[in-house]
């Protein structure tokens, strides 16, 4: 799912613009140890996770994660979303926890699997 469309089918708020928002969401990862974000993720990963701050540039930037959604409605740190722009990752903030959060996206990206339509 584009990264745009899964964003507005959470209820998240999109901090970056241009390609990252294009990008194709097909499988997500949450947790806050960035060794295990570093080993999870790939180029359709949306990382899920509590951290909001500059320590996120490294996997944008070292494994081209497709995006990152932040928690709880945290303030995206301005390098951050610099680096996802440039990087073409998308930075969303969801105004719930880990666990609304990630069972809105499981019932986003499983509904597109299975052909069910959404809300």
């Amino acid at each position: 799912m584009r990264a745009d469309n899964l964003a507005r089918e959470i209820g998240a708020e999109l901090c970056s613009a241009g390609a990252g928002e294009m990008a194709e969401i097909e499988r997500v990862y949450a947790g806050d140890r960035m060794s295990d974000l570093l080993h999870e993720v790939d180029d359709h990963t949306l990382l899920v996770t509590n951290l909001a701050h500059r320590v996120l540039i490294r996997p944008i930037e070292l494994v081209d994660v497709a995006g990152i959604c932040l928690l709880n409605g945290a303030t995206a740190d301005p390098e951050l979303v610099a680096a996802a722009a440039e990087h073409g990752a998308v930075v969303m903030v969801s105004p719930d926890g880990m666990y609304e959060t990630c069972g809105r996206l499981y019932a986003a990206l499983e509904g597109r699997k299975a052909g069910e339509s959404r809300r």
